[in-house]
């Protein structure tokens, strides 16, 4: 069996931890072992769609304050008119 080699540092932390932090850190380096044979490497998030997202948000609600009348405070007078460059 190939003998391990553990930096200097790596053993002043270990040997700073208390119990439950040594069983934690051992369960988290378990987790990486199991996670080298998954696929391809991922993110432990779940995707979503630019629709599903559009979607919750609309019925979320948050937005809603949006269609209330007094927020429409600018009206087609305001600002200026956009000048557009010419095509080359």
């Amino acid at each position: 069996m190939e003998q391990l080699q553990i930096s200097s540092p790596l053993k002043e932390i270990w040997r700073a931890l208390t119990f439950e932090e040594k069983k934690e850190l051992e369960t988290f380096a378990a987790f990486l072992l199991a996670r080298r044979n998954l696929p391809k490497p991922q993110l432990m998030t779940d995707d979503i769609s630019t629709k599903e997202l559009m979607s919750l948000v609309m019925a979320g609600g948050s937005f809603d304050w949006l269609d209330d009348p007094r927020e429409d405070v600018y009206s087609e007078k305001d600002g200026e008119e956009i000048e557009w460059p010419d095509k080359p």
